[in-house]
């Protein structure tokens, strides 16, 4: 059809994009302050695993409550005034980490209402995803954005480090506040509107091609009421899957940096590229896992063996001595997991009713999140203690696995 050339609606994943690499880098800034943090207080191991713990898990505590409280409010507000909103407040929050970090109390907080300003940021964009996109779109349109995950895991530490290293690791805070204000902030504004009816630069070809693939979808959504639909084995299922992905991947990415400067005995300034290495996979992963589910139409088959090579490949990398080894063995972890964030929010998109995509949206991130992130620190720290225990990161990648591949009898997507 001649409207299908119309496509001003993949502007919006490309400005989502952006607002998730500079989000991310935000939240991913303490992971590289906090061996300079420790040098600079003179902390002992055992309190670098205490406080690097609790700063990177208090985060996601303010993230899933805000996912899970303040969603329905911003949903009111719609996903554009919301987005404008929170990218000041989390650029400010960010900023203030870096005045206020001589009391560590003073610093939680700040870690705490970064967490709260940036949780309604993925239902938005989840909402904003349905509303501009067909279903036969939805997992293109979400890797797009998703990826900003991936490039910011990638690129922050050839950002950051040299930055921290050369200009003290309170820099890092200050510019990424800056970043937001002076980029996200003005794209979000300029590009995006709620829904393609309300955008002056939206043919109507391509609003009415929306319409009638929304018509389309709206005769294969459940649409009872958001909380029956959420209480449904297949979306607890999800719940759960959610959450272990997150104990994985956050808890994994929040170590990494201080386990190659303290097991490894790597100095500060070299660990950027090993680091950054693993997460130029992903970006192969995502693209390779989403063609192959979009082709099959099984993209939960896809990730569940995808998260089980991603298990044996963490096991092997934990257990290795040589540094290329173990920056080989992350790389096709990163890879093999890239597979479920691929399809993870649209499954959730697909089983959600159309006017509840953002609350139900933020229920799900909230929880998965708070949970996963909150535990993952602490189930993983013992990478950076006696090396005992890493087996279970991979028991919990197989348990995924098992898990997708169940939900695939439920979901069929």
């Amino acid at each position: 059809m001649q409207y299908l050339k119309e496509n001003y609606r993949w502007r919006i994943c490309l400005v989502l994009f952006v607002t998730v690499l500079v989000g991310f880098y935000d939240r991913l800034n303490i992971t590289f302050a906090i061996p300079l943090m420790a040098q600079e207080y003179g902390w002992s191991d055992q309190q670098v695993r205490d406080n690097g713990s609790l700063l990177m898990g208090i985060f996601y505590l303010g993230y899933g409550l805000a996912n899970i409280f303040l969603t329905p409010i911003a949903s009111r507000f719609g996903p554009r005034k919301t987005l404008l909103v929170v990218i000041v407040l989390w650029s400010l929050f960010t900023a203030l980490g870096a005045w206020v970090s001589q009391f560590m109390m003073l610093l939680i907080a700040t870690r705490v209402l970064l967490g709260l300003s940036e949780g309604v940021h993925f239902p938005m964009m989840a909402q904003l995803t349905k509303n501009w996109f067909a279903l036969h779109e939805r997992a293109k349109a979400n890797s797009i954005w998703v990826s900003g995950i991936f490039v910011a895991v990638l690129t922050a530490p050839l950002l950051l480090v040299p930055m921290m290293a050369n200009f003290g690791w309170r820099s890092g805070f200050v510019v990424l506040a800056l970043i937001g204000l002076v980029i996200s902030l003005p794209l979000v504004y300029l590009t995006i509107q709620d829904k393609p009816a309300q955008h002056n630069k939206v043919s109507s070809q391509e609003r009415q091609y929306l319409a009638d693939h929304h018509d389309y979808e709206d005769g294969l959504t459940d649409n009872s009421l958001l909380w029956q639909v959420m209480t449904k084995p297949g979306f607890l299922l999800l719940m759960a899957i959610g959450i272990c992905n997150n104990i994985v991947a956050l808890g994994v990415s929040s170590w990494l940096p201080t386990y190659f400067a303290t097991e490894k005995g790597i100095p500060f300034n070299d660990i950027a590229w090993l680091v950054a290495t693993p997460y130029v996979f992903s970006l192969f992963g995502i693209a390779l896992w989403s063609y192959l589910g979009d082709k099959h139409n099984k993209r939960t088959i896809v990730a569940g063996v995808g998260y089980f090579m991603c298990g044996i490949m963490l096991y092997l990398a934990l257990d290795s001595d040589t540094i290329w080894q173990v920056a080989l063995l992350f790389s096709a972890a990163v890879f093999f997991i890239s597979s479920y964030n691929a399809c993870e929010f649209a499954m959730v998109q697909r089983l959600l009713p159309k006017h509840k995509v953002a609350t139900g949206a933020g229920i799900y991130n909230g929880l998965t999140t708070m949970i996963g992130g909150g535990l993952g620190p602490v189930i993983v720290s013992p990478i950076i203690g006696d090396g005992e225990g890493t087996w279970i990161v991979s028991v919990v990648c197989a348990i995924n696995a098992l898990m997708l591949i169940a939900v695939y009898r439920t979901v069929k997507y």
